[in-house]
């Protein structure tokens, strides 16, 4: 397009100053070069807005640090450096299980003593309740037994002595007695039988945080990636410390491409308009994609929470937002390294006439790759 116009240009000028024979003055030469010069920049001020390019393009990826959640020596790793993992199937590294297992043995025994605690105190609670039922029978007996008494006392006082009759009454009030005994007998036997099956339910709680410690000693993979970075060798002592990772993880299920562009070029960029990618790794190959999203984000734009103000001297931004790309080939995409560069041209709906020059700018970057190590 700028080539185009360009010789339309120069064609203008031959017309006028060789075949039309006008005199070159200073003010015609010089309406001549403002011409030119608002020609060029309305064409690249349309370009920008209507297919914006970037160079600052990179393949990022997730890292996980890794760390322990318990603590001992390590006796066998398994992963070696760089080398592809599954999640949750390939072993990291494995930690001295010993003291975890012996925990969990421990557990195991005294939840099954507290089990057959439970049951016992169980038992002794039907118990209780069978007591109060003959203890209850008992009163019943010994309530008709005295109302008997009394009304034949009343009736004839010379049928009972006086001294049946207060014996009569004085059983009455053992049995009575009994009951209350046997109640209370049966209450304190549900609270045991309660106190006891939350102790038991206490052990089951310690035992699967003990299981649990002892699985943590088989160290798997994440996700699925790679590790970089060991800090760890066989013997060392593994330590659950979140600020002294044992090395670092790189999360390859989830790849993001991304490119920051000024802030006034995504004018028109909408989420769905196509994307040419060239990678420094690639040379030569141009790959289809489309606009996934426009991050409305800045970290220049962040304010710490913290007691400490900000410092106006500080405060600013260069005014560049990132996009983030979906390539159409996710095969593609999982292949590219951590931290591959290139060039990214948006192509939106305007201007449509300018969108070769990104396409031939992008094409010239992919095969001076092949010529540019840098």
């Amino acid at each position: 397009m700028i080539a185009i116009v360009t010789i339309a240009y120069v064609t203008l000028i031959m017309l006028i100053y060789k075949v039309f024979h006008v005199r070159p003055t200073p003010r015609n030469i010089a309406s001549m070069i403002v011409l030119g010069v608002v020609m060029i920049g309305a064409i690249v001020i349309l370009w920008k807005f209507s297919a914006p390019i970037s160079n600052r393009l990179v393949v990022s990826r997730y890292t996980i640090s890794i760390v322990p959640q318990v603590k001992g020596p390590i006796t066998k790793m398994n992963a070696a450096p760089n080398v592809p993992l599954k999640a949750g199937k390939d072993i990291l590294f494995q930690i001295q299980p010993d003291l975890y297992q012996n925990t969990v043995d421990q557990l195991t025994e005294a939840l099954k003593a507290a089990r057959r605690n439970v049951d016992q105190l169980e038992a002794g609670s039907i118990a209780s309740d069978a007591a109060i039922k003959k203890a209850a029978a008992n009163r019943a007996a010994a309530e008709a037994e005295l109302e008997v008494a009394r009304k034949t006392s009343e009736s004839n006082a010379d049928a009972i002595s006086k001294l049946s009759l207060k014996q009569v009454t004085e059983k009455y009030n053992a049995a009575e007695a009994g009951l209350d005994e046997a109640k209370a007998n049966a209450v304190q036997a549900k609270i045991g039988q309660q106190a006891a099956a939350d102790s038991a339910q206490s052990l089951e709680a310690q035992l699967a945080s003990a299981k649990f410690d002892l699985q943590q000693c088989t160290v798997y993979a994440p996700a699925d990636g790679f590790v970089t970075n060991w800090n760890i060798r066989d013997g060392a002592m593994a330590v659950p410390l979140p600020l002294s990772p044992m090395g670092t993880f790189v999360d390859t299920s989830q790849v993001e491409i991304v490119a920051s562009f000024p802030q006034n070029v995504l004018k028109h960029v909408q989420s769905g308009d196509p994307v040419e990618l060239v990678f420094k790794t690639r040379p030569g190959e141009v790959y289809p994609a489309t606009v996934e999203t426009i991050i409305q984000a800045s970290g220049e734009g962040q304010f710490a929470v913290s007691g400490t103000l900000p410092s106006a001297a500080q405060i600013g931004s260069k005014g560049m937002l990132a996009v983030k790309f979906q390539v159409k080939d996710p095969k593609i995409a999982k292949e590219l390294a951590m931290g591959t560069a290139g060039v990214a041209a948006i192509y939106t709906d305007s201007g449509k006439p300018f969108h070769v020059i990104s396409k031939v700018t992008i094409r010239i970057n992919a095969w001076m790759y092949y010529l540019i190590p840098g």
